[in-house]
């Protein structure tokens, strides 16, 4: 499910108070446009309550507050999923709205610590988008931007990025495999576009982009922004783990779920094929034994 079962609006309202709050500084700051977007997007499209409004929000909501108004356990831990999100919505990160979001997460019950695996797991899907729309939209999604920011933000995402011939002489193996193969297709969809090869050192990690472009593969999603929400809806249903995350990362910049290119249908339409599909390839799928497979028959297998 996108959203809890029976969310209430009274919930509603208080937990789009606690992300009121943290993108305001409990009230001492305007929000940003993004921020502002990504609670509508919330409110309309995963809480499904636009009857409710800003002006009942309370900008001053205490955590006991949120803690009073969402008791039940399956409510908490996504209602914590979601505040946790909050400050990531924009960018340069906000260590005070951070601290916000804590204080809001500890209050329904969740250890800090035991959200490390989903807060490592929001920042590794985080960065994998950024990097899938620079490299893939450039200037679609980051069209505003000066060539110097554009040329910095590439820079911070390559960064840690270290060359593996090895590696790459395995990915540049994949032109070989049967036409068809999901092997085959992964060297074929990187060919089109001229795109680095994993191991190449202009080229993130494998763990971090290989299983993303897989998906589009695997289910035919093209690299547009449409197909980008298409892949963040299937990653949701799919994950064992972190589904409500990756839903959620898929309503943030520069993925704004209230933008035009976001088509509501296809995005839930991808979550439930995620969701129905045999096994995941969002956490820990060992795709290399399956490289050689043909991949209708890979569907097939996996009903995708």
């Amino acid at each position: 499910m996108l959203k809890p079962p029976d969310w209430t609006a009274q919930q509603s309202i208080a937990a789009l108070s606690a992300l009121r709050n943290i993108a305001t500084l409990h009230g001492s700051a305007p929000a940003t446009p993004e921020e502002t977007q990504l609670i509508e997007g919330v409110r309309i499209t995963i809480f499904e309550h636009p009857e409710e409004t800003q002006s009942q929000e309370d900008v001053h909501l205490k955590p006991d507050g949120l803690a009073a108004a969402v008791q039940d356990d399956e409510h908490r831990v996504r209602a914590a999923q979601l505040i946790a999100l909050m400050p990531y919505a924009i960018r340069p990160f906000s260590d005070s709205k951070t601290y916000i979001s804590e204080k809001y997460i500890e209050a329904l019950g969740e250890n800090m610590h035991n959200l490390e695996d989903f807060i490592g797991a929001r920042e590794k899907h985080s960065k994998n988008m950024e990097y899938c729309a620079l490299r893939k939209l450039g200037r679609d999604v980051f069209g505003t931007l000066d060539a110097e920011t554009q040329k910095r933000l590439f820079d911070s995402l390559v960064a840690d990025a270290e060359g593996n011939p090895t590696e790459l002489d395995r990915y540049k193996s994949l032109a070989s495999y049967p036409p068809g193969s999901l092997g085959r297709g992964f060297h074929d969809f990187y060919a089109q576009f001229d795109w680095p090869l994993p191991g190449d050192p202009l080229w993130i990690s494998e763990e971090l982009t290989v299983r993303h472009d897989l998906v589009h593969i695997l289910c035919d999603y093209d690299i547009s922004i449409h197909g980008e929400f298409q892949v963040a809806g299937f990653s949701a249903g799919n994950s064992i783990k972190f589904n409500w995350m990756v839903a959620m990362l898929g309503f943030t910049p520069p993925y704004v779920s209230t933008g035009e290119q976001f088509q509501s249908d296809d995005f839930v339409a991808a979550y439930k094929r995620g969701a129905g599909a045999a096994a995941s390839f969002v956490d820990q799928w060992d795709f290399w034994p399956e490289m050689n497979e043909q991949i209708d028959d890979l569907r097939k297998t996996h009903q995708i």
